[in-house]
């Protein structure tokens, strides 16, 4: 049998589909301990590191999904983007994903909150780059012809939508562990505004997955005319 560089992208792509959702479900299953007022703070920060862990799983498949999906477009002839658009879109995402590796691993360092600000600038880029591109080619069928990639292509724009809500979430569980470290009658308000973020945040990540078995229906079904 003969593997054609088409299948080992096709492989790849599907590799990095699972480990999404299976990340996104670590995330949702240790988020539930991190928002238990049960437990002592010592093992909710214990969980929380879990769930960061297990979000690697994400961002990982959200950045290589992106230039792997234009890459296989272009080999099918959906998609005019190539040559060194193309080849841009690659070195634009492997660096963007040794950035989040090494953000993980160097939380602390200086540079980091530069980083995560040029991490979520992409974000916002991608959201209004693809979503308008998978728009664009939906209501007048140019630059992308194939119906379904361009659905694809937007609906993938609004799960980084998601992702960028829900960041804004962990903002809230911040300022709720401070007021649990406080104690007092600060405690238990800290604890309301996790539960709150955390009762919030499931909507956007049920939403999340829906979108994502959607994007992958799209892909394989093809049902758009």
């Amino acid at each position: 049998m003969y593997i054609t560089p088409y299948d080992i992208l096709v492989y790849l792509h599907t590799l990095l589909f699972v480990y999404w959702l299976g990340g996104d479900l670590g995330v949702y299953l240790s988020a539930k301990y991190v928002a238990n007022r049960d437990l002592s703070l010592e093992e909710r920060f214990r969980f929380l590191h879990v769930l960061m862990q297990c979000d690697m799983g994400p961002r990982t498949a959200l950045i290589g999904l992106i230039p792997l999906g234009f890459q296989m477009a272009w080999m099918r002839g959906y998609s005019p983007i190539d040559g060194a658009s193309l080849l841009l879109i690659w070195i634009i995402c492997i660096s963007w994903l040794i950035a989040n590796w090494w953000l993980f691993f160097n939380e602390e360092h200086s540079s980091s909150i530069l980083i995560k600000k040029i991490d979520m600038l992409l974000r916002y880029l991608i959201i209004f780059g693809m979503g308008s591109l998978g728009l664009w080619s939906l209501f007048t069928g140019d630059i992308i012809e194939n119906s379904n990639v361009a659905a694809k292509i937007f609906l993938f724009a609004f799960t980084v939508s998601l992702g960028v809500y829900l960041r804004s979430e962990i903002k809230n569980w911040i300022i709720g562990f401070s007021m649990i470290r406080d104690g007092g009658e600060k405690k238990d308000k800290g604890n309301d505004i996790i539960e709150d973020a955390l009762s919030r945040s499931k909507v956007a990540a049920l939403s999340l997955w829906g979108i994502v078995a959607l994007i992958a229906f799209l892909g394989k079904v093809q049902p758009l005319p």
